[in-house]
Parts: structure tokens; sequence; C-alpha cells
């Protein structure tokens, strides 16, 4: 990517002020605030210059079907919010040999949420698995791809099912579900009270309050057949206790439910069973000092789900060292939040 000098022409305020001179803005208010369309544009600026290290007009001009003039006009914007920062700064400079923006070596982005390096990859990640809408699909480039992560050949959502479960967090109703066992050929019918989603890394899962197992479960979201319209205020749950001492009753929403609430720290550290290289390797990975540990702090609920991720599960424990390039510092602990305790 090309990088522009910070003595490369240094007339570039003037030339853009110039080029953008006497253009009526098309949605700047008089209030001075950046409009929601001026401020795609401007992010898009930002994420060109700083992936790319090149932007022109034309590639406004392209994606945004707005002007050469307006498209003047928001380069001018972005270089005047970019040296009002502190400290000031360029960011992109102006090439007229080759007639495009550069960018700059003291180039940091205006726009850290949208064009931070960590954004940028997980565009790319939905862009390799065909899941980036195109009003999002800023890139121009786009290097070779190669994703092993996939979402599974036909795991689809049916909207009515994920519209009527949104409706039943948002308004704390019970729905009948038809779920989709993996221990019975035949489907099981719950009723239950939505009161969040969970992704595990792989898979959506609905949290919720189970009225026939009297717990709160999670359901794998691409496995629920049919959800009904939520029609009634999900009640609390009382049921006989399984003890013989008369009944229970329990809350169903989401503030009921304590693993939901509650959270667990995993301390991470390189596994001491690799070797020092190997061990260096995974501590610079993750941003660890060396020798040291990294916290990851997830819902209790979540746990298991974590676990397999990181590949920290007793069973991982069976495989060789080069396989687990991670161990817990806290394991007794992480044992003891699984099983209940």
């Amino acid at each position: 990517m090309a990088t522009a000098s910070r003595d490369n022409n240094n007339n570039q305020g003037q030339r853009i002020m110039s080029e953008s001179k006497s253009i009526p803005p098309e949605d700047t208010p008089e209030d001075g605030k950046v409009k929601w369309n001026q401020q795609r544009r401007l992010e898009f600026i930002d994420f060109r210059i700083g992936s790319e290290g090149k932007l022109n007009r034309h590639d406004l001009v392209e994606f945004f079907n707005i002007s050469i003039p307006q498209a003047s006009l928001d380069i001018s914007r972005y270089s005047k919010m970019v040296l009002s920062q502190h400290p000031p700064r360029r960011n992109l400079t102006y090439d007229r040999h080759l007639k495009v923006y550069l960018r700059t070596s003291d180039f940091q982005p205006l726009f850290p949420e949208i064009c931070s390096p960590e954004n940028y990859l997980r565009d790319l990640q939905a862009l390799a698995q065909g899941t980036l809408v195109p009003s999002r699909n800023f890139f121009g480039f786009v290097p070779n791809l190669g994703v092993a992560a996939f979402d599974p050949p036909g795991r689809r959502f049916n909207a009515a099912m994920l519209y009527n479960v949104l409706e039943a967090i948002r308004t704390h109703r019970a729905v009948h579900i038809t779920y989709l066992s993996m221990h019975d050929l035949r489907n099981s019918d719950f009723l239950i009270a939505p009161h969040g989603l969970a992704y595990d890394g792989m898979r959506w899962h609905v949290r919720a309050y189970c009225y026939d197992r009297h717990a709160f479960r999670d359901y794998v979201l691409s496995r629920i057949v049919r959800c009904a319209e939520p029609e009634i205020l999900a009640p609390n749950d009382r049921f006989p206790d399984p003890l013989g001492n008369g009944f229970r009753e329990s809350g169903t929403s989401g503030a009921d439910d304590r693993d939901w609430n509650d959270t667990v720290d995993l301390v991470i550290r390189a596994n001491p069973e690799l070797g020092e290289a190997a061990r260096h390797a995974v501590e610079f990975d993750y941003g660890m000092a060396p020798g040291g540990t990294v916290t990851y702090t997830c819902r209790v609920a979540m746990l298991f789900y974590a676990l397999q991720w990181l590949r920290l599960t007793p069973e991982d424990r069976a495989l060789p060292a080069q396989f687990r390039q991670l161990a817990l510092d806290n394991e007794r602990e992480i044992a003891s939040r699984l099983h209940g305790g």
C-alpha cells in the first residue's frame, strides 16, 4: 500500500478548499452536525485511505451515487475534521501525478470503531462467507481469501419464527415452540419464556425459561421448527417440589436467570506443555506478557460453549499439546462453576 510522505504536496489543504469552494452542501445542516448519509461517506474515506492507502473522488461517486462536487466537499470535510483532532494530523494528501489522495505517514483512523483492524477482518470474513450486505461493503481491493469456518449448508432461519421469538423477548411473553431434539426422532413441544439470544461461535441459541423442565435452558435457534405468536405474559412457574415439600415457585424473566446474570473470569495462559518458542508465539498472539495471562469474562450460562471454543474442556486435555495452545490458570474454579458451584 502506498504511503505518501509528510512533505509531499503541502498545498493539499488549499487545493481541497479551492475545489469545494462555492459548492452548495447537499446534506450538511445549518448547525454543522454531520447527517447520517454524509457520516457514511466520511467513514468510507477513512476506511479506504486506511486499508488501501489511496482514494479518488470517483470511488465516492460510484459507491454513493453522488456528484463529483459533493465528493470534493466530503473530502474537504474529512480533512477539516482530521486537522481538528488532538494532536492534529493530515491522514491524506493529494498526488497530482497519480491524481489520487494517498495515505500519509501520520494516519490514524478518524472512526476507529469502523476502521479498526478488527472490524476490517470481521467485514472481510463476512465478505468471504457471503454475508456482508452491499451497503457495508467498503472494500475496493480484496486480498485472496480462504475461510475454514463456515455456516453449515442449509442452516436457515424462518423469519416468522425469529420475529415471534424477538417479540416474546421484548414483551416478556410465553410462547409455544416445536423443537427438533438430538435425543428423540419426534419433535418436542415446549412452553418457554425467552429472554435473550446467545452466540457460541458457531450457532445462535435462545435463552429461555422452560415451563416443561422447570429451568432455564438454551435452544438452538435453527432447530426451532415452529414458534407460535406470543400472546400471554410469561407468568412465574409453580410446580410440585421433587422432594415432596409442597410446591415451588420460580421466576421466569431474565432477571431470575442466575447463570445468565453471573459472570466468571477465565484466566488463560499459554499451555506450559508447549516448547518455549511456541509459548512465546501464543503469548504474542493473545497479547500476554511473557509468562503472563489474559482474562476473558463470560456469562456462567455460556461457560460450556466458551470452553469448547477455546479447547479447554476436560476432553481436550487428552489431546497432544500442539492442539491445546491455551491452559486455564484457574482450572479448579472453572470446573466448580461449570458444575454449579
